[in-house]
């Protein structure tokens, strides 16, 4: 089982270690560091000095909130950049995070599920957002509830402060695992029962032949 190493809100500007104060604005960041997911936080002065770019993969102005209550109130816009920018990554940890986004979005209907396929021995989700026509493929990971509490707890900390409490929305923590996975469950069905997952892994085997390269082995 992958283990996330996420860096969550200090607090002070990660670059000056200067304190916020209650209700001070700020920019707050996601990078990524290796396998790490990375919460940086910047005061308005090294915000200003700071060059985006790189392993930034999105960034945000907001307030400094003390005794602030825990919620999963988060702005759904934010991670829906998150989902876009994890796209290309390729280890297995920010794939983790990459389709819980997937599920909490397609849970507020800003992600719609076209069918489930299989291809070089993974499980995938082909994605849509509402009123696009790209598709987007995202890896099936089967969370039991403990794991998926675990996540989803890590992902508020990661992304506290995208948005203030009366402002965003409940993120789903009302929804259990089989809840949030209930539709990847239903598309699986129909995959299996129509043949299309099969199916999928025969095309790209034959491709792979085509081109002279070895069938990937299964995870």
């Amino acid at each position: 089982m992958a283990q996330w190493k996420i860096r969550r809100r200090q607090g002070e500007c990660s670059a000056c270690e200067h304190v916020f104060t209650d209700g001070e604005r700020h920019a707050s960041l996601l990078r990524v560091d290796g396998d790490d997911l990375q919460r940086g936080d910047l005061c308005d002065a090294c915000w200003a000095e700071h060059e985006t770019g790189g392993d930034d993969l999105i960034w945000w102005f907001t307030h400094h909130q003390e005794n602030k209550k825990r919620t999963l109130a988060l702005d759904l816009a934010t991670m829906e950049r998150l989902f876009m920018e994890l796209a290309d990554r390729d280890t297995e940890q920010l794939k983790e995070v990459r389709y819980l986004l997937c599920l909490l979005l397609m849970r507020k209907r800003r992600l719609k599920l076209e069918r489930v396929k299989r291809a070089k021995g993974a499980e995938l989700l082909v994605m849509r957002r509402p009123r696009r026509k790209e598709q987007l493929e995202v890896q099936v990971f089967d969370f039991r509830a403990e794991r998926m509490d675990e996540l989803r707890s890590r992902l508020q900390e990661v992304l506290e402060g995208t948005s203030f409490e009366e402002d965003g929305e409940s993120i789903g923590d009302e929804d259990g695992a089989d809840e949030l996975q209930a539709p990847v469950s239903e598309a699986r069905a129909a995959a299996q029962a129509s043949g299309e997952a099969e199916e999928s892994d025969e095309v790209d085997a034959e491709a792979d032949a085509d081109s002279g390269a070895l069938p990937s082995a299964s995870n």
